[in-house]
C-alpha cells in the first residue's frame, strides 16, 4: 500500500454493532498500522460535540484531524485529535485487543470497552468503566478479556504517570526505549 490509500478497520464492540472506518493509509510495520483522517463537516460536528460533553475539549475547539495507530501486539490503540492549525487537543486510546489483518488493506479490532484521554496539559481521564462493568455483568467479554484490559488500563496510567505514554509509542523505536 503507499501513502493515501484506504484501509478499512472492523470496530467490533462485544454485545453491540461492529463499525467501520475507512482511514487513509500512512504506513504499516510489523509493530503497528498507522492512519491519518480529516474528518468531514458532519462528523467534525458531531464528534466534537461528544468531547464537549464528555468535558474532554472546550467548548469553543473542534476536531478536524484523527491520527491512529493501531498496535499488533499491543492491547489498545493511540488516537492523536487535533484542530485547525494542527493544535492538539488530546490522546485516546482504545483499550482491546491487538488489531489484525483480515485481507490486504482491511483489519480488525475488538474493544474492550475502557478507554483513557490524555489532555495535552498531562491531565489523565479514565474512561467508560460503567460500561466495562455493564460489559461483564452481561457477559459479553469474557473473564480472560476483563483481565487483560484491566492489566492494560493499569498499565497505561503507570506509563502517563512516567511521562511514557504518549510519546513512547509515537516513536518509530518505541521497543527501544527501556521500562
Amino acid at each position: 500500500m503507499k501513502s493515501g490509500d484506504v484501509v478499512r478497520i472492523e470496530y467490533i464492540r462485544p454485545g453491540k454493532d461492529i463499525t467501520y472506518y475507512e482511514e487513509g493509509f500512512v504506513s504499516q510495520d510489523e509493530v503497528c498500522l498507522r492512519t491519518h483522517k480529516t474528518l468531514p463537516k458532519d462528523i467534525t460536528q458531531r464528534l466534537s460535540r461528544a468531547l464537549h460533553r464528555q468535558g474532554l475539549i472546550p467548548a469553543h475547539q473542534r476536531v478536524l484531524t484523527i491520527a491512529k495507530t493501531y498496535f499488533f501486539a499491543e492491547p489498545f490503540n493511540l488516537l492523536e485529535f487535533r484542530a485547525r492549525g494542527g493544535s492538539l487537543l488530546g490522546y485516546y486510546s482504545d483499550i482491546g485487543e491487538p488489531v489484525v489483518q483480515i485481507g490486504f488493506g482491511e483489519f480488525q479490532m475488538t474493544d474492550l470497552f475502557l478507554d483513557i484521554w490524555l489532555h495535552p496539559d498531562g491531565r489523565l481521564m479514565e474512561l467508560d468503566w460503567g460500561e466495562f462493568d455493564e460489559a461483564i455483568q452481561n457477559q459479553v467479554i469474557t473473564a480472560r478479556q476483563a483481565r487483560f484490559a484491566r492489566a492494560a488500563m493499569k498499565r497505561l496510567i503507570a506509563e502517563v504517570a512516567r511521562g511514557l505514554y504518549p510519546t513512547r509509542y509515537l516513536s518509530n523505536n518505541y521497543f527501544d526505549i527501556s521500562f
